[in-house]
């Protein structure tokens, strides 16, 4: 089971969307893939149509017992509902730990990150295989990006960290600009820029008042084209059987 953090300083560089997306598309390709939703704001859940759904992430961090995911609309599909209260989450001791080694059957974990460094975000951090940064090539999202990378080396120096571009616009000079420095900081940051991009396309943001992934809301469109391009990129670069 590989465990990766979807993290971003910043909100609004598509987190939840990519967290649900992406991983519509892994479990499309039969792989058993479960969704963690640590943002108190729950995006993550109502794209699916589960905010309020028990058991939620309160439960599967403080449970001794082994919880049981909800089984999504899409085959293959699993969710960990969030909770208001993780605003709330305090504790002395790294409960990601026990919580990530009761959970069985899965070949994927996503677990979609509150912005911030909060006490959620440091203790998924440090308990994940790797982390994916969904960034906007706009200069606040790039220095937002290059502060995440800066402070989750410090605590975890080789963990692996991939970048994808969303909401990106390809005829921009400010898009072309931020792709150039994207690239130049990865060698300084040591991370690796994937090479697909997640288009600015309104019909992801549609599917997520749809509450439904752009899988089965636009199958066709080009946000779906491009999350299922990043679903094989991923499972090629994390080398995910």
């Amino acid at each position: 089971m590989i465990v990766i953090s979807i993290f971003n300083f910043k909100g609004g560089t598509g987190k939840s969307s990519t967290t649900l997306n992406l991983g519509a598309f892994l479990a499309s390709s039969k792989r058993q893939t479960l969704l963690i939703d640590l943002d108190g704001q729950r995006t993550l859940s109502f794209g699916l149509g589960m905010d309020g759904d028990k058991p939620t992430t309160i439960d599967w961090l403080n449970n001794q017992e082994a919880i049981i995911p909800i089984p999504t609309q899409v085959k293959h599909l699993s969710l960990i509902p969030g909770h208001i209260g993780m605003f709330r989450l305090i504790s002395e001791e790294n409960l990601f730990i026990p919580a990530l080694s009761r959970l069985s059957g899965f070949d994927i974990v996503l677990m979609d990150c509150p912005p911030g460094l909060s006490l959620v975000s440091v203790q998924a951090l440090l308990t994940s295989d790797r982390i994916l940064i969904p960034t906007l090539c706009e200069p606040a999202s790039l220095k937002g990006l290059s502060e995440a990378v800066e402070l989750i080396r410090e605590e975890k120096a080789d963990i692996p960290i991939d970048v994808v571009r969303t909401r990106y616009k390809p005829r921009l000079l400010l898009t072309k600009e931020a792709d150039d420095l994207l690239i130049e900081a990865a060698v300084e940051l040591n991370y690796r820029l994937l090479h697909t991009t997640i288009p600015d396309n309104i019909a992801v943001a549609e599917s997520i008042a749809a509450q439904q992934p752009v899988l089965t809301y636009a199958p066709k469109s080009s946000g779906a084209r491009a999350y299922q391009s990043l679903a094989k990129e991923c499972i090629k670069s994390w080398e995910i059987k």
